[in-house]
């Protein structure tokens, strides 16, 4: 039989009793005023912006990138450009006010060495930046329609052939016939493909480094001009301007091509200031009697994934405009720990600002 002084104290390492006890190594750091991943409990990582123009390839359908870096946790974000067309007309059916804006279409991928179908995480995190997006009303429906959709003419003299568009070139677009086309609204879909390398922090942390990638793209997008391109049918020569005879185009033909020369990309303009930002915090208790509720900033860790249930998520920006607040509480939740929430995300925002990357 064992006695008592023959047991032995089990000890654990920091790392080792986490991944066992998340709970217990989570309160012994907050019992001495610490977190696990040793910040302090107002302290959000700080996020690094690496250059992005290498990924922007055009020709590839890339017209705009980011790259960002958390600790060891790496996001790259690559925007692609599909068209649809709009067959809404001006959007007079259903909610006006929600046609005015539009999303990003995000295609999250976490990379663990394997592939297959997307995991539950990965779905979620795409499915809450479209929404996000589409919510706090960042992309204006109107800045993706596409105006002053160009013609691809080739010159029956020279077999050259050159693109005309409406505005740039008025004095030779009176003698094209327009194809069917021309009177049909078409409009860009942004489609954002994120990767995600090393992942060390939590899901709430992930949507934000995410949705600072995805806003620091959509701040550099260009989006290229549009033509009808038809290959096939040759176009009578417009040179002539005492002539009669008029351009021909074969509709059924006709494709749409971006047009992706530098000198005819344009900026999308956002509905939204340079400086938002997207916050998320854990609320806790301490485990013991008359514990107090400790507000966590930027979840990192396995402990706090696991053991922290409330959760309060803040998009706002430095002009004290909150976009979207999201709550999920356990009942630790009261209305001092929101108004601190709060307060901290609009010092981040203003933090940024100061410190915005030109």
């Amino acid at each position: 039989m064992t006695s008592m002084a023959d047991l032995k104290q089990v000890t654990f390492a920091p790392d080792v009793l986490e991944r066992i006890a998340p709970d217990v190594s989570l309160q012994r750091h907050l019992a001495l005023g610490i977190r696990p991943n040793l910040r302090n409990f107002n302290e959000f990582k700080s996020i690094e912006y690496g250059n992005s123009s290498q990924l922007q390839q055009n020709s590839d359908n890339v017209f705009a990138s980011s790259i960002l870096k958390s600790g060891s946790t790496t996001v790259i974000n690559t925007i692609s450009l599909s068209i649809v067309e709009d067959l809404k007309g001006n959007g007079n059916s259903g909610n006006q006010q929600s046609n005015q804006y539009a999303s990003i279409y995000p295609q999250v991928e976490i990379l663990r060495g394997r592939s297959g179908a997307p995991t539950d995480e990965e779905m979620i995190l795409s499915q809450n930046l479209y929404e996000s997006f589409r919510n706090c009303r960042i992309i204006p429906a109107i800045g993706l329609k596409i105006d002053n959709l160009g013609l691809a003419v080739k010159d029956e003299r020279t077999g050259e052939e050159q693109v005309l568009y409406p505005d740039l070139h008025e004095s030779q677009w009176q003698y094209i016939n327009l194809s069917s086309m021309h009177n049909k609204q078409f409009s860009f879909v942004l489609h954002s493909n994120i990767k995600i390398f090393s992942r060390q922090v939590s899901t709430n942390s992930l949507f934000d480094l995410c949705f600072a990638s995805c806003l620091k793209a959509l701040q550099d997008l260009k989006l290229p001009r549009c033509y009808v391109d038809d290959s096939v049918t040759t176009k009578i020569s417009i040179r002539s301007r005492k002539s009669s005879a008029r351009g021909t185009v074969d509709a059924d033909k006709g494709n749409l091509t971006l047009d992706s020369r530098q000198e005819m990309l344009f900026n999308l303009q956002l509905n939204v200031p340079n400086a938002t930002v997207s916050s998320n915090f854990g609320v806790i208790k301490e485990d013991k009697k008359d514990g107090k509720t400790i507000l966590l900033a930027d979840l990192e860790g396995e402990a706090e994934e696991s053991s922290v249930l409330s959760r309060i998520s803040i998009i706002c920006n430095d002009k004290e405009t909150i976009n979207k607040i999201s709550l999920v509480s356990d009942g630790a939740i009261n209305l001092d720990v929101l108004k601190q929430a709060i307060e901290m995300s609009k010092k981040r925002a203003e933090f940024q600002s100061s410190n915005a990357i030109e």
